[in-house]
């Protein structure tokens, strides 16, 4: 089938409107020579008739088969916009249940994590265990110590003699040392089993309407007032960039709270790190976003940032770079629980001894019924 272009239908349409209007003029002429009896002009006249004639002929057959053609080709196209339509609409419906499905796919996951309860158990057991090694360990000690100095006491209770006095008083610095390591890994052993604990709450909740800046401004407070002293020492500063206008947005205040500040004092922990080994100005900001049916929390950090090597095992639970004595390791796990239980993504850049940001994007409402009642972030 030949191409045809919209604009030849338009040409040949005006040149058959010529060739008529040439026709005419043409029979116009061969009248009056007829009447004039001017045989030379009316030769040329009729043969010029022929002619035109072949040409309107020729003209017409050319139009009508243009004009066929687009018609087949409109038809086509409406056809093919139908078919168009009939699979974006499929795709469309398609692309609704592959995500129904991924949603599907996380929760099933995450519902699952009981499943798990073995392996956490095992982690859990490894780090309860030492610190209860040192426990038996040292109340054992402490007790023969205690037992040499009741002797000793005994042998001299009449008079002490100064050796006697400085063996007694020895083993009384070493009985109040073992107990106090007792108390440490004691601490240790209570911060691990109340770790524990929060990894099997209920990290979903019920949720609330609160205004996103005052619920980021609260926080910051929270950790302002808990590193007073850091911050004044360091001269951290402490930035927040809210939304122009108030925006109330549907979560687990309580939830939230608890991701945001585990989140800030991770930050906080950083800065404080890089600051024992060179001067700088530390500086943590929390900037917000709107971004379609989002919002986007930003935490950025000028500290020592994380090694690629550890990166993704940042959010596993119990894995920590801080020391048993003061951190357990679930922070960010818990964080990212929340997150995902709000429905929404975390994500971390880091350059290691320079920055680190969470990047924290949450619905503004939620598809889940919600509380009547609003809330704040009080």
């Amino acid at each position: 089938m030949p191409d045809f272009n919209i604009k030849d239908i338009e040409k040949l349409r005006w040149r058959l409107q010529l060739a008529e209007k040439s026709f005419i003029v043409c029979v116009v002429l061969v009248v009056a020579a007829f009447y004039y009896d001017w045989n030379a002009v009316r030769l040329s006249g009729i043969l010029l008739l022929a002619i035109l004639q072949l040409i309107k002929i020729w003209l017409n057959r050319q139009l009508k088969q243009k004009e066929y053609l687009a018609k087949i080709v409109e038809e086509r196209t409406i056809e093919l916009r139908v078919q168009r339509d009939q699979v974006l609409l499929e795709s469309e419906k398609l692309s609704k249940a592959l995500d129904a499905l991924a949603r599907a796919q996380d929760e099933l996951v995450r519902s699952e994590r009981l499943a798990t309860v073995g392996q956490l158990t095992k982690g859990l057991v490894d780090r309860i265990l030492n610190p209860l090694n040192y426990i038996n360990n040292f109340a054992s000690l402490s007790v023969e110590l205690a037992g040499d100095l009741e002797k000793n006491l005994r042998n001299g209770a009449s008079a002490l003699t100064e050796e006697t006095c400085a063996d007694t008083v020895e083993i009384v610095e070493m009985i109040a040392g073992n107990l106090r390591k007792i108390t440490e890994h004691g601490a240790n052993t209570v911060r691990i089993v109340k770790a524990m604990e929060e990894l099997l709450k209920d990290q979903k909740g019920k949720m609330a309407s609160a205004d996103i800046n005052n619920l980021c401004k609260v926080n910051m407070d929270v950790i302002a007032r808990l590193f007073a002293k850091e911050i004044e020492e360091k001269r951290i500063k402490l930035s927040f960039r809210g939304l122009a206008l108030s925006l109330m947005i549907d979560v687990n205040i309580e939830q939230m709270s608890k991701a945001l500040l585990n989140i800030l004092k991770n930050s906080m922990y950083a800065v404080l790190r890089k600051a024992e080994k060179q001067t700088f100005s530390p500086e943590i900001s929390v900037n917000l976003q709107k971004e379609g049916s989002h919002i986007v929390i930003t935490v950025c950090d000028n500290g020592v940032g994380i090694e690629e090597s550890i990166k993704k095992k940042i959010f596993e639970p119990f894995f920590t770079t801080k020391p048993t004595a003061e951190a357990s390791g679930i922070g960010l796990y818990v964080s990212r629980e929340v997150i995902l239980n709000h429905r929404g993504s975390i994500e971390v850049k880091t350059e290691q001894n320079q920055y680190t940001e969470f990047i924290l994007k949450i619905p503004i409402h939620q598809t889940i019924e919600t509380n009547e009642q609003p809330g704040n972030a009080d």
